[in-house]
């Protein structure tokens, strides 16, 4: 696989969404992520977290990849990457298995290892947060018709998880992309505090009056998030240029949008190229990046 070019197309991709107008598409996006949110508040605002969440793509990607591959495997690749470290992945993949996400067992080819799988729990749930992705993200220029129909399609995870294995390994993610944006994007709920404050603004029509939203109380009790843990991000957040603030609310600087539209365009190009990859890479066995980097 030519990594270059994939770099290329995902960096294009994300340029031309970002040049793009990408605000119905980040609304949908936060609607349909909420209505998992909502259904399961702790988990999510767990999962969320960036490096969680990678965690938990990695453990996808590389059961798809093979479905027999050790636990420790996973571990060792999150590890070195800085995740997580390997007492916290050991408490994260325990909490996993524990509430029925992940199920682990003795290695068929080596007693001293355990391989694992995806429950049908975890693929409920992978198969919405995607559709959160991917259906939005279609929305927005560059159309791609050969994606059209796809979310109801019963491989739409396994084109996902085969696509994004294969940037994972590239280490082309959001974090290496826009690393100014991960102190927000580490935080409980991950990239959701980002788009409340955004799409609460872009709904009460602030962001051409000065882009004020919502108060503390608001916000953190519409992400189920403490008020402490929304004044701290915000603290942060005015710190580093992004907020102003006073007693009773946020005001959003053009810094900000600007950080939440470029972060935004990478996640969901990821997503829709992840798939892309999937497809191309399952209709007819060819080097599914060359295929791609025909469409630039």
């Amino acid at each position: 696989m030519n990594i270059t070019d994939l770099l290329e197309y995902i960096k294009e991709t994300s340029s031309e969404m970002t040049r793009a107008d990408i605000d119905e598409a980040v609304l949908l996006h936060f609607d349909l992520i909420m209505e998992s949110y909502r259904e399961k508040p702790y988990f999510y605002k767990n999962l969320l977290k960036y490096d969680r969440f990678m965690v938990a793509l990695s453990l996808l990607s590389f059961s798809y990849e093979d479905e027999k591959v050790p636990l420790s495997k996973v571990k060792d690749f999150c590890q070195r990457r800085g995740y997580m470290s390997r007492n916290s992945l050991d408490t994260y993949f325990s909490f996993l298995v524990l509430s029925g996400y992940m199920g682990v067992q003795i290695h068929v080819h080596d007693g001293r290892q355990r391989s694992f799988q995806p429950t049908d729990k975890t693929l409920c749930e992978a198969t919405r947060l995607i559709k959160s992705c991917l259906l939005p993200a279609q929305m927005i220029f560059p159309y791609d018709s050969s994606l059209s129909g796809l979310g109801r399609s019963p491989n739409l995870l396994r084109f996902f998880a085969r696509g994004f294995a294969k940037i994972l390994e590239s280490d082309f993610l959001l974090d290496k992309i826009l690393p100014e944006a991960k102190w927000i994007l580490n935080r409980d709920g991950g990239h959701l505090p980002m788009l409340a404050l955004y799409t609460d603004a872009l709904r009460n029509g602030s962001l051409e009056t000065g882009y004020n939203v919502s108060s503390y109380v608001e916000i953190s009790s519409h992400l189920g998030v403490s008020k402490t843990h929304m004044r701290r991000m915000i603290k942060e957040g005015e710190i580093r240029g992004y907020f102003k603030c006073n007693k009773r609310q946020i005001e959003l600087s053009p810094a900000f949008v600007e950080l939440m539209r470029r972060a935004m365009s990478i996640y969901l190009s990821i997503s829709r190229v992840s798939v892309q990859l999937g497809v191309a890479e399952h209709e007819d066995g060819r080097n599914p990046v060359d295929m791609l980097m025909c469409k630039i």
